[in-house]
């Protein structure tokens, strides 16, 4: 069969084609074996066909990792999340001329002239690299760079220079000089785990872009050949050379006038280097978990909208550019840490605390702090005590397991009793043949006996604890304290007056109506029908759950489910996640009010947290909550559009009893003690 003229063209062609391709690149890497390399007939057929299966020029060049950012609810910036590399691109249009001069003196003066290939400049350097023996000079244009760290591998190979060459002449042809440079502007590596001039000019000199002078735009410019070695933080004096050596290109091509030369050279370098370290390290992993972790799924649609799968979001996290809108006010979250630390002053020996602000109208979390101890991990094989802690036990997601509310659980008994309808009293308890006739009471009810019970301690309690085990529970410090309402109860806190009431109103209603008040994620819903220690806060529970709870009649009844993420846009400004309110009815509105009238007892001069009321003034309510040898002891409560959780425990729960705080002896810590203090001076400094 024939072969046409034309056919044989073009193999010709195409033959050539492949041998220059070889000669020339060959010559820029340096390779000694041009002459066997030109006569072997496998090698040309290889490189025709890598000229024939070059890779087609994608319609849109890969996007770049881009570092995300978080913002509080003034939109101000509180942190950048960024994996190995931290970017952050700007406008061409924002780019200003000093940079694009000192960038194509140095890197690609005939950038604007030549169609994405310099041929002058691959001929010299393939004879230089040539007499050199090895790679004395490269003559990759921008473009070349460009389509090299977007589209191909580092490896120095002929089959990756000819693809960079077809491939930059491809892009030239489709997209203009100005997206070019501006690319490449936004993509080059320069140092520290910085890509970007945008990035660069914040974290070398902590100023924007359009503020860099001279000297500084010559020395990001002279890192772009070789970062490593020419990083003004570690190796200032090459830095320098290497700058001058910008500036007197870009004096040599008319770029700028001796006199700028002059001093731009003759002064040192000068760096500023922003420190990155925000603050608010407990409230950024809360935001970063909630958006990738699937047990921290508090905002339904939040973590659909960023990515499907978790590694989607942890992507889109620290390379996807995003903007996360919070809802932290930082000044009470300063006030909140301010107000922790002046009462718990050595991380090494004091417990932990938390304090978390709800605005309970919209649920949003304004404050959210911890300590003593700050965030982060201590070397296992340090031998001082570690003051570092990663766990955050304020949230069902933080890594704890949940803490025992004590009496501050009490409030949640009573508004179950409210609810229902317990106003007055039964005659007799409601149980089982409780006199003994054969028959089982019904409960009967007397009108005119108020909600009272005779409240002895440490006597045998019927209808708790089961058949075979019999409860007989105690008052705090062991006093009978008579017959109390319920305002009274709440107000000296009596333990065997909630035990009997949570007897009567039912512990399974109760478990359930506190669930319903956002107590999640701890143990209520294992709680048996005879388990009245429900009443004494045994079951566990996160401050999260119970600043909302208590936030909820404080909101007349209404619970507005908690969020921390108001609002996530992508790289393009698009909004991906817009929080909407959950907002629903528990209670009663006089149910709530009622809650808000007894709560107001315990802030009183007669009541467990007297300094709340002292320090606070009118309108404040709350309860204080201790457990058993002081393993965890609580304030909690509302004043004025916020609702406070004030809990104070070790991390590794033990009792907080013989101890010293502060230079302060406590036989134990209770609720009315640091909590107590804690809550008041944050919400006093606060309101001033």
């Amino acid at each position: 069969m024939s072969v046409s003229s034309s056919a044989l063209l073009n193999a010709l062609a195409r033959l050539v084609a492949a041998v220059v391709v070889i000669v020339a690149t060959a010559a820029l890497l340096a390779m000694p074996f041009v002459p066997v390399v030109l006569v072997g007939t496998s090698t040309v057929e290889a490189v025709e066909t890598t000229l024939l299966d070059a890779p087609p020029l994608p319609d849109e060049l890969p996007v770049a990792a881009q570092l995300s950012t978080v913002h509080d609810r003034d939109g101000a910036r509180i942190a950048e999340l960024a994996g190995e590399i931290r970017r952050e691109p700007v406008a061409y249009e924002q780019i200003p001329q000093v940079v694009i001069d000192a960038v194509l003196a140095t890197e690609d003066s005939g950038f604007f002239d030549h169609s994405g290939v310099e041929h002058g400049s691959m001929v010299r350097a393939a004879g230089r690299n040539l007499a050199a023996g090895g790679i004395a000079e490269g003559a990759s244009t921008i473009t070349q760079q460009y389509v090299k760290m977007t589209l191909l591998t580092p490896d120095q190979t002929i089959e990756r220079k000819i693809h960079e060459v077809l491939l930059a002449v491809e892009l030239e042809k489709r997209d203009s000089k100005e997206k070019i440079l501006g690319g490449y502007l936004n993509a080059v590596y320069l140092g520290e785990g910085v890509y970007g001039f945008g990035t660069a000019a914040d974290h070398y000199f902590s100023k924007p872009l359009d503020e860099l002078d001279v000297a500084e735009a010559a020395l990001l410019a002279g890192t772009i050949q070789a970062p490593a070695a020419t990083n003004a933080v570690v190796a200032p004096d090459v830095a320098r050379q290497r700058r001058d050596v910008v500036i007197r290109q870009m004096l040599d091509q008319d770029r700028i006038t001796r006199g700028q030369a002059d001093a731009a050279m003759a002064g040192e370098i000068a760096l500023n280097l922003r420190n990155r370290d925000f603050g608010e390290p407990f409230w950024i992993d809360t935001v970063k978990r909630l958006i990738y972790d699937a047990n921290a799924a508090l905002q339904p649609g939040l973590q659909e909208a960023v990515g499907e799968s978790v590694d989607d979001r942890i992507d889109a996290l620290f390379a996807g550019g995003l903007r996360i809108e919070t809802t932290l006010d930082r000044g009470l979250t300063a006030a909140a840490e301010t107000a922790i630390r002046e009462q718990l002053t050595d991380p090494a020996s004091d417990p932990m605390s938390s304090l978390i602000s709800l605005e309970h109208a919209s649920g949003a979390v304004r404050a959210f702090a911890l300590g003593p101890q700050e965030y982060g991990q201590c070397d296992p094989d340090q031998e001082e005590p570690c003051t570092l802690t990663t766990t955050n036990p304020a949230v069902p997601w933080g890594g704890g397991s949940g803490r025992q509310p004590g009496s501050a659980f009490k409030p949640f008994v009573a508004a179950a009793a409210l609810e229902d309808g317990f106003d007055q009293i039964p005659v007799e308890d409601p149980r089982p043949d409780s006199d003994g006739d054969g028959d089982d009471d019904d409960g009967e009810v007397d009108e005119n006996e108020p909600l009272v019970y005779d409240a002895p301690s440490g006597e045998l309690i019927p209808g708790c604890g089961g058949e075979d085990d019999d409860w007989e529970p105690s008052n705090y410090g062991g006093s009978d304290a008579g017959e109390v309402d319920l305002a009274e109860a709440m107000r000296r806190s009596v333990n065997t007056y909630f035990i009997k009431l949570a007897r009567d109103v039912g512990v399974e209603r109760i478990a359930d109506l506190a669930i319903q008040h956002g107590l999640r994620g701890g143990t209520l819903d294992t709680f048996g029908p005879v388990d009245c220690s429900i009443a004494l806060g045994s079951a566990d529970i996160f401050p999260l759950g119970m600043v909302l709870g208590y936030g909820t009649w404080a909101n007349d009844g209404v619970l507005c489910e908690p969020y921390v993420i108001e609002r996530v846009l992508d790289r393009d400004g698009q909004v991906l996640y817009q929080h909407e309110p959950r907002c629903e009815r528990i209670v009663d509105g006089s149910t709530a009010s009622q809650m808000r009238a007894i709560l107001r007892g315990p802030v009183s001069p007669s009541g467990t947290a007297p300094s709340v009321g002292n320090r606070v003034g009118g309108g404040v309510f709350g309860k204080t909550g201790t457990t058993n040898s002081s393993v965890d002891a609580w304030f909690v409560g509302s004043a004025g559009d916020l609702t406070h959780s004030a809990w104070v425990g070790f991390e590794t729960p033990r009792p907080m009893e013989d101890i010293r705080i502060d230079g302060r002896y406590y036989n134990n810590v209770t609720g009315g003690s640091v909590p107590a203090s804690i809550w008041a001076d944050y919400v006093a400094d606060a309101a001033s």
